[in-house]
């Protein structure tokens, strides 16, 4: 933008460095449009750090109130300007339905997982998964859902429960000490962990079915995940003492660099001292000569 647009912002007034810099912000403005089709939301910037989201809005409030001066009023409205304030969340759904197009484009066999990043530090599975809640309980609106069923969007997903129940076993053939942890993948790309705490989160709230809880059953599955954490550190515990026969862990044990273990075995004593320690776990600890 040059001066003799400048100079026609305000022609009665000499050019001052505010009329250059609101020139400034002006361009950036349509150069905003340009780039994305759609005007700045209060919190976006543009270039790095320039709050030009808040600066549109600022023109918008000074026009309802009738103090904008009418050159730059004038240069707005040729620019297409909408005076009116955008809609946040609708101009949040409009961008990351757009970023799932240019991941279907690079990835066409795949769609977004729910916590998967597209691009770098956008959570666009997790916007998938809550386009499928929101179909699921009738929330997600008649325009939204044809414009996702024209990519071909897959509200419901194939039920892969065998799959994943068959990688548990697997797992555990290589892992016959440990369950997955709820962040862990297995193989590398595969949740694991998350199916896991999926099925104890049903069949706690009654949801899973019987056939499949008798499968995990069989394979004896770990419901309480309160015993997953116990097992994890009384695991860590038999592999402490494979490595020291003589030593228990306690504070003065300074070679152990993990105290985590050291807290955990206090914890265990003193649960024990107040009679609210699981009998079956005692039960555990004596067959390993742990020392109370």
């Amino acid at each position: 933008m040059n001066k003799k647009t400048v100079k026609s912002i305000n022609p009665s007034k000499g050019i001052t460095r505010w009329d250059e810099q609101w020139a400034k912000q002006a361009a950036w403005l349509a150069e905003f449009f340009k780039l994305h089709g759609r005007w700045p939301l209060a919190a976006e910037n543009h270039p790095k750090k320039n709050r030009l989201g808040q600066w549109a809005n600022r023109q918008r409030d000074l026009q309802d109130r009738g103090n904008l001066d009418s050159g730059r009023s004038k240069l707005l409205t040729s620019l297409g300007f909408a005076w009116g304030k955008p809609d946040a969340r609708q101009s949040h759904w409009d961008e990351q339905f757009s970023h799932l197009l240019e991941y279907r484009k690079k990835f066409p066999k795949n769609w977004p997982y729910a916590r998967q990043d597209f691009p770098k530090g956008n959570r666009l599975g997790l916007w998938v998964w809550r386009q499928r809640q929101a179909e699921v309980y009738g929330r997600l609106s008649k325009r939204r859902k044809e414009r996702l069923a024209k990519t071909g969007f897959p509200f419901e997903l194939p039920d892969s429960w065998e799959e994943h129940f068959q990688i548990l076993k697997k797992y555990r053939a290589k892992n016959p000490a440990k369950w997955p942890k709820a962040r862990e993948e297995y193989p590398a790309g595969h949740r694991l962990g998350l199916w896991c705490h999926l099925q104890r989160c049903a069949y706690k709230a009654g949801k899973l079915s019987k056939p499949r809880t008798n499968e995990l059953n069989s394979i004896g599955f770990l419901w309480d995940v309160k015993l997953v954490n116990w097992m994890r550190y009384f695991d860590h515990l038999k592999n402490y003492k494979r490595k020291n026969l003589k030593i228990w862990p306690v504070l003065e044990a300074a070679i152990l660099p993990d105290h985590r273990l050291i807290a955990w075995c206090s914890s265990q004593r003193f649960k024990r001292k107040k009679g609210s320690l699981d009998k079956s776990r005692v039960a555990l600890m004596d067959g390993i000569g742990f020392r109370w």
